[in-house]
């Protein structure tokens, strides 16, 4: 009796998995459709992204998930801007797609496009049709192509400093200008200059602060965005220390943005700028022995760097005329002249009997400022004579005899003790 039950309860059970799985089989069935269904995927682009004036190349796998073949499939792209076919044709025949041929068994289908070369950076799309035997084309939707510049360029065309050269202790305006030539819009734009140099040794590093300092603002400047194509200017006002050296100095900068599509770009350069005091020489005759017509004898030429900037290469030439003969050599070389520093220049000449009140020493100069630029200067020098009463006061001629009364003081002051001292030793004796 109780082998009967238990047979009973097994029969029962096979019969209730066999409905439980025939009504599944039944419902799967009912999910796959009796005739032809097509659908379309987009494999990739390659590349990805691609650049305006670039191909590209579309892969579309086409899958037949209904249960009956779709008989000469055919398929074609429907392009707009910026796409154009590349040596392909707009309609391809697939043949026939077998009932439920899905997945890895789908139809694979590529079309290679030229992209123009004015496209925008952004996401463009092209429509993928497609038709059965006897059917009409149908849409199988809009598939994104991704276009970008191959690099978002913003470009420093121009900088502006005014004149050549900056003078110590003035103020200069500097203007970066800048313009967009990326195909997007360009954001958070930022130009920084770095007013330090590094000096690198083999034990380490140090930083030394160029001569220039930002007025009125810090050493970082900033631009919302720029339009392509717009262009702006970026100014900076730099003070040069009074006590900057004249040279030309590299100031290193950064400039920073990003792309519509969130893509950060950096570039760096240097600007140039020469720090340039023009040499302030001044000559004059220091001293001399020539006082007179038909007299010889030295003069002293001095000459004072009174500028910022250090002379080098000083050389002096004197010519003559017809009022003196140089007996020494005509040229002196200095060399070099340090700023608030002088030099003295000798000569000795003979001044001509026939000369007047004055004779004019003709002084050329020539010489580099600290950057090597070139001068040449001529200075005529006045080297006044004199006659009479005013030649015996600048000579002491012909005046009171100082020096013969101060020798007679001497002798008799030597003899008055000569006469002392052995005046003594005789009382003494």
């Amino acid at each position: 009796m109780r082998t009967k039950q238990v047979f009973i309860k097994t029969i029962i059970t096979a019969i209730i998995v066999l409905v439980i799985a025939t009504s599944m089989v039944v419902s799967t069935n009912a999910q796959i459709p009796t005739f032809p269904q097509i659908t379309v995927t987009l494999i990739n682009q390659e590349p990805d992204p691609v650049a305006p004036g670039s191909t590209v190349k579309m892969r579309f796998r086409v899958e037949n998930e209904g249960s009956t073949p779709a008989e000469d499939v055919q398929a074609k792209l429907v392009l707009k801007y910026p796409f154009s076919f590349y040596g392909e044709e707009e309609v391809k025949n697939l043949g026939t797609i077998g009932g439920s041929q899905t997945d890895e068994l789908g139809v694979r289908e590529d079309w290679e496009l030229l992209v123009d070369s004015g496209a925008a950076t952004g996401e463009h799309t092209v429509e993928f049709w497609y038709k059965t035997k006897g059917g009409v084309w149908t849409k199988a939707g809009d598939y994104p192509v991704t276009v970008r510049s191959r690099e978002a360029v913003l470009a420093i065309n121009e900088i502006r400093t005014g004149e050549e050269s900056i003078m110590p202790g003035t103020t200069r305006r500097v203007s970066f200008v800048l313009e967009n030539l990326a195909d997007n819009t360009l954001t958070n734009i930022k130009l920084t200059l770095d007013l330090y140099s590094a000096l690198t040794t083999t034990a380490s590093v140090t930083f030394v602060e160029l001569p220039f300092t930002p007025i009125g603002s810090g050493n970082e400047k900033t631009l919302r965005k720029l339009e392509p194509g717009e262009s702006k200017e970026v100014v900076f006002d730099l003070f040069t220390d009074a006590d900057a050296e004249s040279k030309a100095y590299k100031i290193p900068y950064t400039l920073t943005y990003s792309d519509s599509s969130g893509t950060n770009f950096t570039s760096t350069g240097i600007l140039g700028l020469i720090v340039e005091a023009a040499p302030e020489l001044s000559v004059n005759i220091e001293n001399t022995e020539v006082y007179s017509a038909g007299k010889k004898g030295k003069v002293d030429i001095k000459l004072v760097n009174k500028g910022f900037s250090d002379i080098k290469f000083l050389d002096v030439l004197l010519s003559e005329n017809k009022d003196f003969e140089i007996i020494s050599n005509p040229e002196v070389y200095i060399g070099k002249l340090d700023s608030d520093d002088y030099e003295i220049a000798e000569y000795t000449i003979m001044v001509n009997k026939e000369a007047k009140d004055k004779v004019i020493l003709p002084l050329r100069v020539e010489y580099r400022d600290a950057n090597g630029k070139f001068y040449t200067k001529e200075f005529p020098l006045s080297l006044k004579l004199f006659s009479g009463n005013e030649l015996k006061q600048r000579t002491n001629s012909g005046g009171f005899p100082f020096g013969i009364i101060i020798i007679v003081i001497v002798v008799i002051g030597g003899v008055v003790y000569v006469y002392k001292r052995r005046r003594s030793k005789r009382k003494k004796s």
